[in-house]
Protein backbone atom coordinates (compact mmCIF):
# COMPACT_ATOMS: atom_id res chain seq x y z
CA UNK A 1 0.00 0.00 0.00
CA UNK A 2 1.22 3.45 -0.88
CA UNK A 3 1.88 6.63 1.34
CA UNK A 4 -0.13 8.37 -0.68
CA UNK A 5 -3.16 5.62 -0.47
CA UNK A 6 -3.12 5.68 3.45
CA UNK A 7 -3.73 9.18 3.33
CA UNK A 8 -6.36 9.36 1.59
CA UNK A 9 -8.73 6.28 2.36
CA UNK A 10 -9.00 4.15 5.91
CA UNK A 11 -10.76 1.19 5.29
CA UNK A 12 -11.20 -0.98 8.47
CA UNK A 13 -13.27 -4.57 9.21
CA UNK A 14 -15.33 -5.56 12.49
CA UNK A 15 -17.62 -8.05 12.72
CA UNK A 16 -20.76 -6.63 14.57
CA UNK A 17 -22.48 -10.31 14.99
CA UNK A 18 -22.01 -14.00 14.32
CA UNK A 19 -21.72 -14.00 10.07
CA UNK A 20 -21.73 -10.10 9.46
CA UNK A 21 -18.67 -7.97 8.39
CA UNK A 22 -18.97 -4.75 8.71
CA UNK A 23 -16.19 -2.54 5.91
CA UNK A 24 -16.22 1.17 7.05
CA UNK A 25 -14.76 2.99 4.52
CA UNK A 26 -13.49 7.06 4.75
CA UNK A 27 -11.72 9.25 2.41
CA UNK A 28 -11.46 9.15 -1.64
CA UNK A 29 -11.89 6.14 -3.41
CA UNK A 30 -10.20 6.66 -6.84
CA UNK A 31 -7.34 5.00 -8.69
CA UNK A 32 -4.81 5.50 -6.50
CA UNK A 33 -6.74 4.45 -3.59
CA UNK A 34 -8.64 1.45 -5.21
CA UNK A 35 -5.84 -1.33 -4.36
CA UNK A 36 -6.18 -0.41 -0.89
CA UNK A 37 -10.16 -0.74 -0.47
CA UNK A 38 -10.05 -4.08 -2.60
CA UNK A 39 -7.18 -5.75 -0.80
CA UNK A 40 -9.89 -5.18 2.64
CA UNK A 41 -12.77 -6.37 0.30
CA UNK A 42 -10.85 -9.45 -0.29
CA UNK A 43 -9.49 -10.45 2.68
CA UNK A 44 -13.22 -9.53 4.41
CA UNK A 45 -14.60 -12.54 1.45
CA UNK A 46 -11.94 -14.77 2.26
CA UNK A 47 -13.92 -15.12 5.78
CA UNK A 48 -16.73 -16.36 3.71
CA UNK A 49 -19.94 -14.45 5.92
CA UNK A 50 -23.02 -14.74 5.29
CA UNK A 51 -23.68 -10.70 4.91
CA UNK A 52 -20.95 -7.97 4.32
CA UNK A 53 -22.18 -4.06 5.03
CA UNK A 54 -19.89 -1.78 3.80
CA UNK A 55 -20.35 1.56 5.31
CA UNK A 56 -19.73 4.62 2.21
CA UNK A 57 -20.77 7.31 4.85
CA UNK A 58 -17.25 8.74 5.39
CA UNK A 59 -16.24 9.16 1.44
CA UNK A 60 -16.08 12.16 0.01
CA UNK A 61 -14.84 11.57 -3.54
CA UNK A 62 -16.09 8.02 -5.56
CA UNK A 63 -14.28 7.83 -9.08
CA UNK A 64 -15.20 5.46 -11.64
CA UNK A 65 -12.70 3.05 -10.19
CA UNK A 66 -14.72 3.14 -6.99
CA UNK A 67 -17.88 2.27 -9.02
CA UNK A 68 -16.20 -0.21 -10.52
CA UNK A 69 -14.45 -1.59 -7.63
CA UNK A 70 -17.92 -1.96 -6.09
CA UNK A 71 -19.42 -3.49 -8.77
CA UNK A 72 -16.77 -5.90 -8.72
CA UNK A 73 -17.47 -6.30 -5.28
CA UNK A 74 -21.71 -7.02 -5.77
CA UNK A 75 -20.45 -9.50 -8.74
CA UNK A 76 -18.06 -11.30 -6.23
CA UNK A 77 -20.71 -11.37 -3.04
CA UNK A 78 -23.23 -12.89 -5.39
CA UNK A 79 -21.40 -15.84 -7.12
CA UNK A 80 -20.28 -16.55 -3.32
CA UNK A 81 -24.28 -16.20 -2.06
CA UNK A 82 -23.03 -13.37 0.37
CA UNK A 83 -25.53 -10.69 0.54
CA UNK A 84 -24.20 -6.92 0.18
CA UNK A 85 -25.52 -4.13 1.92
CA UNK A 86 -23.86 -0.50 0.86
CA UNK A 87 -24.59 2.55 3.11
CA UNK A 88 -23.40 5.02 0.03
CA UNK A 89 -22.56 8.70 1.55
CA UNK A 90 -24.33 11.32 -1.15
CA UNK A 91 -21.18 11.14 -3.25
CA UNK A 92 -21.06 7.40 -3.61
CA UNK A 93 -25.17 7.43 -3.94
CA UNK A 94 -24.90 10.28 -6.85
CA UNK A 95 -21.68 7.99 -8.77
CA UNK A 96 -23.58 4.83 -8.31
CA UNK A 97 -26.83 6.70 -10.39
CA UNK A 98 -24.53 8.71 -12.31
CA UNK A 99 -23.14 5.18 -13.99
CA UNK A 100 -26.97 3.90 -13.43
CA UNK A 101 -25.97 0.93 -11.16
CA UNK A 102 -27.27 2.15 -8.36
CA UNK A 103 -30.39 0.11 -8.50
CA UNK A 104 -28.41 -2.94 -8.38
CA UNK A 105 -27.25 -2.81 -5.07
CA UNK A 106 -29.29 -2.79 -1.96
CA UNK A 107 -28.84 0.43 -0.21
CA UNK A 108 -29.34 1.30 3.44
CA UNK A 109 -28.71 4.07 5.68
CA UNK A 110 -29.46 8.17 5.55
CA UNK A 111 -29.63 8.47 1.80
CA UNK A 112 -31.03 5.79 0.70
CA UNK A 113 -33.99 6.98 3.54
CA UNK A 114 -33.59 10.12 1.73
CA UNK A 115 -34.06 8.86 -1.58
CA UNK A 116 -37.16 6.73 -0.95
CA UNK A 117 -38.90 9.64 0.83
CA UNK A 118 -38.22 11.61 -2.21
CA UNK A 119 -40.30 9.30 -4.71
Amino acid sequence: MSELSALLLTVTTAEPRPGTAKVTVTGEIDMTTRPRLEEELDRVLETAPRRVVVDLLGVGFCGVTGVAALGRLRARCADAGIELVLKPSHVVRRALDLAAVGSLFRLEGREAEERLVAR
